[in-house]
């Protein structure tokens, strides 16, 4: 289920800096047996293009995942995501993993208050890094489910005259 092809796959942005560590993500997300597209930006400014989809992102994909690094070369990951509840304030918003070498309780802190739902230490572990992904992957087919069965509850209201 998680890798039929035959679902919509999972559309993941991945802001990371460091080559090295976004093979690494890379792989393990092709490991993962999870039907998805990954796009690899590596700056603040490229991953809000992505979002708004402007410029070279114009027909950029709607985000199921956001896997970010909160130090990049032109600022923060918090940067980012404050960025991202401006482009998509309610139910929009795009789920959202952090995975970061920072310590910082106060970036942590700022990070839940913005509604990041998984904050992984650097160097990641692949096992819980993988659980995170397939475990929203799930919730995604969930709520695709959930919405052709609504769709398809949904009849017209029959026409009445009254004569």
């Amino acid at each position: 289920m998680l890798g039929d092809s035959r679902t919509k796959p999972m559309e993941i942005l991945l802001v990371e800096d460091g080559l090295v560590d976004a093979r690494i993500t890379i792989h393990a997300l092709r490991r993962s047996g999870v039907h998805h597209r990954v796009t690899l930006v590596r700056t603040v400014h490229e991953a809000i293009l992505f979002m708004k989809r402007t410029g070279i992102f114009a027909r950029a994909p709607r985000l199921d995942l956001l896997l970010l690094d909160m130090i990049l070369p032109d600022g923060s990951g918090i940067d980012v995501l404050e960025e991202m509840l401006e482009i998509h304030p309610d139910s929009a918003r795009i789920a959202t993993v952090v995975l970061t070498a920072l310590e910082d309780d106060t970036y942590r802190q700022r990070c839940d208050d913005l509604g990041v739902c998984g904050y992984i230490q650097k160097p990641v572990s692949e096992d819980e890094f993988l659980r995170v992904v397939r475990d929203h992957k799930k919730l995604m087919i969930h709520l695709q489910q959930v919405a052709v069965a609504a769709a398809g509850q949904e009849t017209p209201s029959p026409n009445v005259s009254t004569s």
